[in-house]
């Protein structure tokens, strides 16, 4: 992006451009190859929208490694790792959507306005697998880069800093531009060594050499947007005779005529856009940093799609993977959240049974879309484990046997009970999907897909359990005896053994319906499989982030369903943080609700069915609101529990001919006026 030349900030007011569709046509004008794979990624982009935008938001995160380049002439250029750190936290807030002003969207908009799931973190572990900080820093001898020599900057040849693997890290680059140059990215599919992103130092992040009115660290937002296949909110038709012929192949973002300059208000029409107007708080239009506060919907969309067809290996970067004391040895394991880096114990506070690294598909598609479904019962569903190898990049292979588990309970699950197949009453209870010998290279990841039919729902109406939530545990065992290559012998608690073994993961997640007549319910099988004898204590918890919570949406109706479950209602249920209706139904409003029933007898169990009622208090936009329900021992501990995810957000829009059909020639989006899709 670029400012105009200004003599003080005072005197003439810097406006936003962007070098990006710049760097682009420069591109295509040298090098077929980058046109005919740009056509090729477009294409799997389109296809993978087409296929799986119905799923909605997706229900994990992606947590990007970064490294940061800063190229430095003057002492005040070389900026601080303090305001290095200010620019990721802009970053997670504004693609998590918990960017402080995110409450600023006009009400028309707050409907689309979504949640990326895209996280980034500076890289601790850099490609020759030694520790790092994830900032490299150079002292040049260029006094400032320009437009005409802003690739320089990626290149110690050329007074710069070379890149990182691109296909393993975010590479962003701060330099001092003497041209008013704020920054441009790459779109995916260009040369490995020119990918990243550029930020002049005068607009990186928050505090330093930051300058009003890019000191809000927005310009990165931007920038990334682009590095993730994110056109112009206008359609970069600006030199076009018909202004309102671009399109930024996002169906919800409205048609507009230009770009959009300084902090406008109100409503601003073009290109027939009424009675709304431009989405001029986009990231994707030129506004300053102050005027700009959301990605939509549709975007959000086209990001993750990009992920997942072109930047595939961001997915599986052994990045944020601690190096310690020395060369890694090679060490099989799994991811139990976002959070997680492999240390025995897991020392993050997530809960241990909302693992990524495994995931459940209605058909076999999860090397293409890597991302969580709820399994269809008594129908051959595909579950996937990634598996991982903590060794050094090119190190010696591991080997182990990779076993997979199901169980029907959610809470007070022990080990090997049920998992081995050993409870069948009042059903079966869990057992073994399958086993499956891996190997996977130091630094690499391998990814590993079982069949797996689930029971007959019918199977557990009688304690009122639904019909499509089942835990999964993955195993790896890399010793055929005792402790079968656990750093920590495994134990009843299943918690701990998750814990402590970085081996071992746990998906419990249920995705809550939002669709057909609206109802958007969710059930928690609770039991137990032990003799020990102590009261039932229930959490409901939302996780700790800023940002918009559930109970922002609405509120919670509680219900306990089956024999064992219904005799707390006889007694008398207890605790705090919850209204108790005639019906014997809790009434929860706010998180942190905690339920005491009486001790369950053992091999009894009941289902606490959840009910999401909306309020209507405000439009939440397209979010993924999450709700652990945790059952704790009598010290306070997690031993057991359920994530629920609530999809929120309008359905897919219907192709419109102006945004979305049409053409790519590897350099220009151009819409199909002979379309007729009833715009």
């Amino acid at each position: 992006m670029a400012r105009t030349k200004d003599k003080e900030p005072s005197e003439q007011r810097r406006q936003r451009t962007c070098a990006t569709m710049e760097e682009h046509r420069r591109l295509a004008h040298l090098y077929p190859e980058y046109r005919r794979r740009r056509r090729e990624i477009e294409l799997e982009t389109r296809q993978f929208i087409a296929r799986y935008a119905a799923e909605g938001l997706r229900t994990g995160i992606v947590r990007i490694p970064v490294v940061v380049h800063v190229v430095w002439n003057t002492a005040a250029q070389n900026v601080s790792d303090a305001q290095i750190q200010s620019q990721i936290d802009v970053l997670n807030a504004d693609f998590r959507r918990t960017n402080a002003d995110a409450a600023s969207v006009p009400a028309h908009f707050a409907g689309v306005a979504a949640d990326a799931r895209i996280e980034f973190a500076l890289a601790v572990r850099d490609p020759n697998c030694g520790a790092t900080t994830g900032i490299t820093r150079t002292n040049t001898a260029t006094t400032g880069f320009t437009r005409a020599t802003r690739n320089n900057v990626k290149s110690a040849a050329t007074g710069g800093a070379d890149p990182w693997p691109s296909d393993r890290y975010l590479n962003m680059w701060v330099a001092n531009f003497t041209d008013d140059l704020l920054g441009f990215a790459t779109f995916p599919g260009g040369p490995a060594a020119l990918d990243g992103f550029v930020v002049d130092t005068q607009a990186f992040g928050t505090m330093g050499t930051a300058a009003a009115p890019f000191n809000l660290g927005r310009t990165a937002t931007h920038e990334i947007g682009h590095w993730l296949n994110l056109i112009h909110i206008w359609g970069d038709d600006t030199a076009q005779p018909d202004q309102c012929s671009g399109t930024d192949m996002c169906a919800d973002t409205p048609n507009q005529a230009d770009e959009t300059y300084g902090n406008p208000a109100g409503i601003r029409i073009s290109c027939g856009n009424g009675p709304n107007g431009d989405m001029y708080m986009n990231y994707m239009d030129y506004t300053d940093d102050v005027g700009m506060f959301m990605f939509s919907q549709d975007q959000v969309t086209r990001m993750n799609a990009t992920l997942m067809v072109a930047r595939t290996g961001i997915l599986a970067s052994d990045g944020l993977v601690p190096v310690g004391g020395g060369s890694p040895a090679p060490d099989l394991w799994m991811q139990d959240n976002a959070d997680d880096v492999g240390a025995e114990p897991d020392a993050s506070t997530n809960p241990m049974w909302i693992s990524d690294d495994i995931w459940v598909r209605n058909v076999a598609d999860g090397l293409t879309n890597q991302d969580h479904q709820n399994p269809n019962g008594e129908q051959t569903n595909y579950v996937y484990v990634r598996v991982r190898n903590r060794g050094c990049a090119g190190a010696a292979a591991q080997s182990g046997t990779l076993k997979l588990y199901w169980a029907k309970a959610s809470s007070s699950l022990s080990w090997p009970a049920p998992w081995d197949g050993s409870v069948a009453s009042p059903a079966l209870m869990g057992g073994l999907v399958g086993s499956q010998a891996v190997s996977v290279n130091g630094g690499d990841t391998e990814i590993v897909e079982f069949a797996w039919t689930p029971p007959d729902p019918s199977d557990y109406a009688a304690f009122g359990a639904d019909k499509a939530h089942f835990c999964l545990l993955a195993r790896i065992e890399t010793s055929a005896t005792a402790p079968f290559g656990m750093s920590f012998a495994e134990t009843a608690n299943l918690y701990a053994n998750v814990q402590n073994n970085n081996n071992i993961v746990w998906k419990n997640i249920s995705i809550v319906d939002t669709d057909g007549d609206g109802a958007r319910h969710a059930d928690v099988v609770i039991g137990r499989f032990t003799r020990e004898r102590r009261a039932t204590r229930l959490l409901f918890r939302t996780p700790k982030r800023r940002g918009f919570s559930l109970f922002d949406w609405g509120h919670l109706m509680v219900e306990f369903r089956g024999e064992a479950l219904l005799e707390w209602v006889k007694e008398g249920v207890k605790g705090d943080g919850f209204e108790r209706l005639q019906d014997g139904r809790l009434f929860i409003a706010r998180a942190g609700a905690e339920v005491v029933g009486p001790p369950l007898k053992p091999g009894s169990f009941g289902t606490v069915h959840v009910q999401f009622v909306p309020d209507g208090r405000r439009p939440t936009g397209a979010q993924v609101f999450e709700l652990d329900l945790i059952e704790l021992d009598a010290k306070g501990r997690a031993v057991g529990g359920q994530r629920l995810l609530l999809k929120t957000g309008r359905a897919p829009a219907k192709p419109c001919c102006r945004r979305e059909a049409g053409s790519f020639d590897g350099v220009n989006w151009t819409p199909d006026s002979t379309c007729r899709c009833g715009c």
